[in-house]
């Protein structure tokens, strides 16, 4: 993979643009990665789809979609995207702070019709971190997602009044904030090698994939780089029997596993 160089992220990321996150929880980051950075990736993602048993979300009118759980411990590939020094210095610049890598996941939405949407959520809820402190995904499309593909639609804003409780699943937040329903929706296309970074707690949601290519993407996501462990029952329910590298609660998150986003370490 050819690892680009970060001295101009200031210009990528302008303040403008970090004022936009802030004050709509989501921002998308136009061709970030170079068309060879892509291929290496999407390559390395139809692998591993093929050799790995993947965890389905699975709604009563088809499968959203399914995905590698944990991916970037699987791959060397994903590994070096997560920490991609482009990727990494826009989410901390967007983010304000310094930030860890919690996991990286390849999601895959089936072509042909055969996809349901992806039902109205926020992603918080299943974070294991005490106090549930400041958390953003790096969502990168490795095809081209136009909206007729399962792109992602938002309701900006909506992360500065959503707050995480205990038993919470995140999987129906308009159940707790139902004015929610009636707020602007965001939809948000995407090329391939753009990066999309999404607030912890920012409600969206995606449609069904009615093309004839598979949506295919790397979803990352980093969390503060203080976070401490908190035992989660929605993330032990999603994965059970992963302690985290045998996490005890009240640790901060820390280890090779969970490296500091711009140093790897």
């Amino acid at each position: 993979m050819t690892v680009a160089k970060e001295s101009d992220i200031d210009s990528i990321v302008t303040d403008e643009l970090v004022a936009l996150y802030r004050e709509r929880g989501f921002v998308n980051v136009p061709a970030l990665l170079t068309p060879e950075e892509v291929a290496e990736q999407f390559a390395d993602a139809e692998r591993q789809f093929a050799e790995r048993e993947t965890e389905l979300w699975e709604e009563e009118d088809g499968l959203a979609m399914d995905w590698v759980a944990d991916a970037g411990l699987r791959s060397e590939v994903t590994r070096r995207l997560a920490l991609h020094p482009k990727v990494t210095a826009a989410a901390e610049k967007l983010a304000g702070t310094p930030l860890r890598l919690f996991k990286s996941e390849l999601f895959r939405k089936p072509a042909g019709g055969l996809s349901a949407p992806t039902p109205i959520h926020y992603d918080s809820p299943s974070h294991p971190f005490e106090g549930r402190p400041v958390t953003l995904t790096a969502w990168t499309a490795l095809v081209d997602v136009p909206e007729e593909r399962g792109c992602m639609s938002f309701i900006p804003g909506s992360h500065k009044e959503v707050t995480p409780k205990e038993g919470d699943d995140g999987m129906s937040p308009l159940d707790r904030w139902p004015h929610f329903a009636w707020e602007e929706r965001v939809t948000v296309p995407l090329r391939a090698g753009d990066v999309h970074f999404h607030h912890g707690r920012v409600i969206h949601s995606a449609g069904a994939n009615n093309t004839d290519t598979t949506r295919i993407s790397l979803g990352t996501v980093y969390m503060d780089a203080d976070a401490v462990y908190r035992p989660n029952p929605v993330y032990s329910y999603l994965f059970p029997g992963d302690d985290l590298g045998g996490l005890e609660p009240g640790q901060p998150v820390r280890g090779e596993r969970f490296p500091l986003a711009r140093s790897g370490a």
